[in-house]
């Protein structure tokens, strides 16, 4: 279920080159959802993981076989990365 608030952040990060910069500076997504709320925006880390999952289910065969191969997709704001424990 998408979440209002942090598909209009995610447009706004897309459409401003400074916002994009702090964006990619943080260090996790809890981090995001604070950079999101500092600008009067109301979702968590979780939304945001939730947003990925929806987003990876509907990517076509050919995107997830470049994703998994390290690609970046265009219109993509983050990259995933596997940490083993």
């Amino acid at each position: 279920m998408a979440n209002p608030q942090l598909e209009t952040f995610l447009k706004q990060v897309k459409a401003d080159p400074a916002l994009l910069e702090r964006f990619s500076a943080c260090p996790n997504l809890n981090a995001i959802a604070e950079l999101g709320a500092s600008l009067g925006f109301a979702f968590s880390g979780v939304d945001l993981v939730r947003h990925q999952a929806e987003a990876t289910l509907r990517l076509s065969q050919e995107e997830l076989e470049a994703a998994a191969a390290g690609v970046e997709l265009e219109g993509h704001l983050w990259l995933m990365k596997i940490v083993w424990g």
